[in-house]
Parts: C-alpha cells; structure tokens; sequence
C-alpha cells in the first residue's frame, strides 16, 4: 500500500494541467547555439605492428559499482543507454512551480523538480522525478525516449490504474525500453543508476490523477516525463519512464 504523498493537496490537484504543458513546444527556450557539439568523423587510429612492453600490474583500486559509491551532487551530466540512448546531457534543478516547464538550453538539460519527492543526491529515500522536452519540430533532448515508447504503445489496448479521488487513469504500456539505464553523475564519478521497469504514454488531462506516479515515497524510484512525440507530431499524452536503483 502506498503511503500517503508529502506534495500539499493543492498542487497535486493542479498536476493534471501543470505537467501537460511540459516540453510540447520548443518555441519558448529552444536554443540553437554554436557550441553544440559538432559530429566530426573519430581520428584514425594506427595500430602499430611491434611488440609493444608489458604493462606493469596496475596499483589503481577499482572503483565500487555507482550505487555503492558517495551520492551525486544537485547539477551534474544525465545519460540514459539502451533501446535510447542519450549523452551529453546534464541536469540541474527546477523549482516547483505551476506549471511545471523545464528552463532549456531544451537540446540538453533536464531538470530535477526541488520540494517535489527527492534530489539525486537523495534519491533512496523516495521519488526522483526528471523533466525534460521533446517536440516533434526539433530533436529536444528527451526526443529519443519518447519517439521510442511512442511508436511502441498500441492505442487501442490501455491498462486501468487507480487515479486519485477514485478515478480511473489509463496507460499505454510498452516494454521496449525495459532494463535499459539511467546515470546521473557529478564531478568526481559520484553518482546513481537506475534500471528502466516501466514505460507508458498517459493523456495529458490524467497524469496528476495517477495515484502511483504521484506517489513521492517510493524508494529509490526515478521518473522522467516529457510529451509524446510520434514523428513531426505532438500527441495529447506524456510519456513516463520509471526505474529503480540498481
């Protein structure tokens, strides 16, 4: 049985509105600067042919797997690998604020949400949740989990969840992106990693009414959110993806 949310009824209330309106629309914040990493073809690399001297054994400890480790700071670099992939991306903080819109630049930052579940650096005690845009007019920087999950749900074929107030909120599951991973890491390697479980498409007017995802005390429980991308279309529904710690 889940336990009661923390978020003040108020602002739940207003969910169901405030994250329809994430990452639909890049006309607000989308930056097209320079700096954006170029695609250069990678260096030849020659491969000598001579006997090259025995390495010494190396003295170097290795490192504990990313969990074991100290927890991530509150900005740092976001990664997602499996059936989508995404690097060069990072992460900051959002306040919460309604509606909930993620401050680009929107090709690479996604945003934590404070006083809304927990930071990364927190993130065995509850909920993590992680916004971020995708659009179907430009490659945003959640663009690639979305056009995924999307062209894998079947429409026709919804799963019944409890909605909060005793409504009935449907999802459009898919397992495509299942057992794929989600870094969030800070300078020095510190970092979390979560193994994707579930991902589905939910109408924008029913996301706030899911009682499970609105649920911030599920531990060691990250979701990312952003609209529904079906090509150069934006659907009427968001995309989620959850995962747990590994």
């Amino acid at each position: 049985m889940h336990k009661h949310l923390r978020t003040p009824r108020l602002p739940v209330l207003g969910l169901a509105t405030a994250l329809s309106l994430v990452a639909c629309s890049g006309t607000e914040e989308v930056t097209t600067s320079s700096a954006t990493t170029s695609h250069a073809a990678p260096e030849t690399t020659t491969v000598s042919s001579e006997a090259s001297p025995s390495a010494a054994p190396s003295t170097t400890p290795t490192p504990p797997p990313l969990n074991q480790g100290p927890s991530p700071a509150l900005t740092g670099t976001f990664e997602m690998e499996g059936s989508a992939t995404i690097t060069g991306a990072t992460y900051d903080s959002m306040p919460f604020v309604l509606p909930l819109n993620p401050a680009g630049p929107q090709e690479t930052m996604v945003r934590w949400v404070q006083d809304w579940g927990e930071s990364p650096a927190t993130a065995e005690q509850g909920t993590t949740y992680v916004l971020g845009h995708a659009w179907g007019q430009q490659k945003l920087v959640f663009n690639p989990f979305s056009e995924v999950v999307t062209a894998n749900v079947d429409l026709s074929n919804p799963t019944t969840v409890e909605g909060l107030d005793g409504a009935q909120v449907q999802r459009f599951a898919t397992p495509v992106l299942n057992g794929s991973l989600i870094r969030m890491t800070s300078e020095g390697g510190a970092g979390r990693e979560w193994i994707v479980d579930n991902a589905f498409l939910v109408g924008k007017e029913q996301l706030g009414s899911d009682a499970d995802l609105m649920n911030t005390e599920v531990p060691g429980r990250i979701v990312l959110i952003a609209c529904a991308v079906d090509g150069a279309t934006d659907l009427e529904y968001n995309v989620i993806v959850t995962g747990h710690l590994a």
